[in-house]
Parts: C-alpha cells; sequence; structure tokens
C-alpha cells in the first residue's frame, strides 16, 4: 500500500455516485469512465449513437474497476504494487460499490457472469476478470467489512508527512483500524484456511508496514494486531477423527465382525481346557481300573 494507490482508489470512487432515497436509487456516474465500456461493434444492446457509453450501475462499475487497475498500472508511483495483491485492492473496493447498490443480487457472481457475456472485456482484459473469478465465491458483507478496514488504513497512508513522521497523530486511526481486525476475528468464517486469508495477510501487512516507517520510538504506541484463528479442521481434527471413525457406518459393521473373531479364542480356549479336562479324567479313571485288577 501506498499513497499513491490510496489517491487513486479514492478519485476513482468519486466518479460513482450512488445517492439512495425512499422510492429509488440515483446513480451519477462520470463520462470518464466511458473509456472502458463496451463498444457498439462488440458489446451486446449497444444503440446507434451509445458507442463506448456505459449503460446502468453494473457496467459504471466494471468500467471504474478496470480503469483502476489501467491508471495504477500506467503510473509512475515509486512503489510498484505486485500485480496481484493490486487486484485484491480494486476487488475490496468493487465489493464495497456493489454492496451499495441494494438492487443488485449475486454480488461478485453475478458481475462476473455480466463482464464474460461481452467479448469487449473478456478479450481485452481477461487477467482482470480472473481476479474476479478467483473471488467471486466471497461473501459480500465480509468484504465490505475489510474495504472498510482498508478505507481506515488508507486514510493514514494518504495524510501521513513523510517529512515530519511524526507518527502520533495517526495512533487514534490504528486503534480503529486494530478495532475493525479484532471485529472480523470474531467472524467464524474468517480463518487461516478460508478464501479472505489472503486479504487479511495483506492488509497486516500494509498495517505493520507503516508502523515501521514510525521507527522503534514511535511504532511501539501502535496497537497490535490479533492472529488470525487457525483453520476450522486443526483444532478438532485428532480428537474428531476416532470419533468420526467409531461413529461411521463401516466402524458400526466392523466392531459386531471384530467382536466375533476376539470371541473365537476365547471359545476354542474354554474348549480346549474343558476337553483337555475330560482326557485327563478318562485316563485317570482307566489307569484307577487297571490298578484294581
Amino acid at each position: 500500500m501506498n499513497k499513491d494507490l490510496c489517491e487513486l482508489i479514492n478519485g476513482i470512487d468519486g466518479l460513482i455516485k450512488v445517492e439512495k432515497n425512499d422510492s429509488a436509487v440515483e446513480i451519477i456516474s462520470d463520462k470518464i469512465l466511458n473509456d472502458y465500456c463496451p463498444n457498439n461493434e462488440k458489446g451486446l444492446k449497444r444503440k446507434t449513437g451509445e458507442k463506448g457509453q456505459c449503460i446502468g450501475y453494473n457496467e459504471s462499475i466494471i468500467s471504474a474497476y478496470i480503469s483502476f487497475l489501467k491508471n495504477y498500472e500506467s503510473a509512475n508511483s515509486e512503489e510498484k504494487i505486485e500485480s496481484g495483491k493490486l487486484a485484491q485492492y480494486a476487488i475490496l473496493w468493487l465489493c464495497y460499490k456493489i454492496n451499495q447498490h441494494l438492487n443488485i443480487t449475486g454480488g461478485i457472481d453475478n458481475i462476473y457472469n455480466e463482464i464474460i457475456g461481452y467479448d469487449y472485456w473478456n478479450s481485452n482484459y481477461h487477467s482482470y476478470i480472473e481476479h474476479i473469478k478467483n473471488l467471486k465465491d466471497m461473501d459480500i458483507k465480509i468484504i465490505c467489512n475489510f474495504y472498510e478496514a482498508f478505507k481506515i488504513l488508507c486514510n493514514i497512508y494518504t495524510e501521513f508527512d513523510e517529512g515530519t513522521q511524526d507518527c502520533n497523530n495517526y495512533l487514534g486511526k490504528a486503534k480503529e483500524f486494530v478495532d475493525k481486525y479484532n471485529e472480523l476475528n470474531k467472524d467464524p468464517n474468517i480463518t487461516e484456511d478460508s478464501p479472505y486469508y489472503q486479504v487479511w495477510s495483506i492488509l497486516s501487512t500494509d498495517y505493520d508496514n507503516f508502523k515501521k516507517k514510525c521507527g522503534n520510538n514511535q511504532s511501539s504506541n501502535f496497537p497490535s494486531l490479533p492472529q488470525i484463528k487457525p483453520a476450522k479442521n486443526s483444532v478438532h481434527d485428532s480428537m474428531q477423527s476416532s470419533e468420526d471413525i467409531s461413529s461411521s457406518p463401516i466402524a458400526t459393521k466392523l466392531i459386531p465382525v471384530l467382536s466375533t473373531f476376539a470371541a473365537i479364542p476365547i471359545f476354542f480356549g474354554i474348549a480346549y481346557k474343558a476337553i483337555f479336562k475330560r482326557k485327563v479324567k478318562k485316563t485317570k479313571e482307566e489307569n484307577e481300573s487297571l490298578y484294581v485288577i
């Protein structure tokens, strides 16, 4: 994360405004977003005179998502961000924008299906689309909570003065960020083996990197982040494995069989002892009778 990234995402966010009232939702989008909307030749349902024009909310936010990634890649930022991480930031923003419009159903899955419906997007921005595909099964409400944490951290990076590096001014916002992470950590769906782990890890690293900017003297004043919960299955695996085996249908069938096999040697042992005693008794009686004669 860096200042350039945060300023760009704030700028893109301002291009689409969602104003809600009791009866309707009004969408106001800047014409600059038309640069990345389907054109009349390759788009679908494009009317004459609407070449390269965004139609509807979905197309506007898809265009803004692409615009954000394209603009950052071409910017002369001192700190370049790896493409996978950059896409994660863009996805956070996209989910937040989807959630702003109450009439959109299906979330990321719906947006993804709309994108691949246009050859223009699918041909020219396939790599961007794949990032959406990889994350389309996430819960939008959870992602929006991560976006809130992202915005807090972005505000810190944007306001940070590299000249003075007085980090004490940002302790309040740092506490807000950690509080949001503590809140996220209560969600049982956010664990080490969940699809949210990568987002958790990226923002955690961004927070720790900001603390490093402050130096050891000031960073010690910043609250620490909680550890993400371990994988759901790791804690009880050893305990549940024996329970699962004993309660499984196979085990239910095996136990009587094993019991039968266990009983066989016991039965033969008892039978052997009885036969041996009878033989000893018979031999003893025969010997006594011979002695009498």
